[in-house]
């Protein structure tokens, strides 16, 4: 049986027709769109299905608003996460996330929002095979990517484990970051799992990441594991859905 489908709303094909003029540069990253009332008269609609398509866009990333600028193109593009490829190269800067942002000629940054022992958490403590409340070591930073927040990472390591290496505690852990340190103490990753969930942000990680609330993230659960199976650390990295390609590789 044939499907009849309704044609597309106007302020659908204006958001479309924004999006390809993004697209080819007609507004190019870190411009802004023309006003909302400026578009309407070039497009002979009303300022509320303006007001519409702008929204459509802001919430798949194409645009965000900033005070005293208007609606401003995003500047940054689409980054590719490879789980298999990130941790292979790691060593050519202080961490994986580093790695990416310089992929895409980006200039990486990351602030460190608490280094410091805390009690595992339960999800935490469960996956680190720790009773709730056990020490961990968090690492919680923000990573930058020119200037623009890309990802929340907060991993937990076994404080056991964090005190054989006090280099664990410094913003910059060296070469390689946390886990070339890891492998220092014998305890460097030898395999990871990673679970992927989609979720709407909190309110702060709307913040810190310069989100609107229906903007959709990516959560990804992050274990390492040693060579004798012992998971030594735990990461939760928060992202944008709309900044980032996730991919995954496999052997069969």
């Amino acid at each position: 049986m044939a499907t009849i489908e309704t044609p597309k709303s106007q302020y659908g094909q204006i958001a479309d027709l924004l999006i390809s003029r993004i697209q080819d540069g007609t507004y190019p990253p870190g411009s802004s769109l023309p006003s909302e009332d400026k578009l309407a008269d070039a497009l002979k609609v009303s300022r509320v299905t303006i007001n519409r398509a702008v929204g459509l866009l802001r919430l798949s990333g194409y645009v965000k608003v900033k005070r005293g600028s208007g609606t401003i193109v995003r500047t940054l593009p689409v980054i590719l996460r490879d789980a298999k490829a990130r941790y292979a190269a790691r060593m050519q800067g202080t961490g994986a996330g580093e790695v990416e942002a310089r992929q895409h000629n980006l200039v990486s940054n990351t602030v460190y929002r608490q280094i410091a022992e805390v009690p595992a958490p339960e999800h935490v403590a469960q996956t680190l095979d720790l009773k709730p409340g056990d020490p961990t070591l968090l690492r919680s930073r923000t990573l930058f990517a020119n200037n623009e927040p890309t990802q929340i990472a907060d991993s937990y390591i076994p404080a056991a484990i964090a005190k054989l290496s006090p280099e664990l505690r410094n913003e910059n852990a060296g070469p390689g970051g946390s886990y070339g340190r890891l492998s220092d103490i014998g305890h460097g990753p030898a395999r990871f799992t990673e679970d992927v969930t989609v979720r709407m942000p909190t309110e702060q990680e709307q913040q810190i990441l310069e989100l609107e609330a229906a903007q959709p993230v990516f959560q990804i659960w992050h274990v390492a594991f040693d060579a004798k199976n012992k998971p030594v650390e735990v990461a939760k990295h928060v992202m944008p859905g709309h900044l980032w390609q996730l991919h995954y590789g496999w052997d069969e």
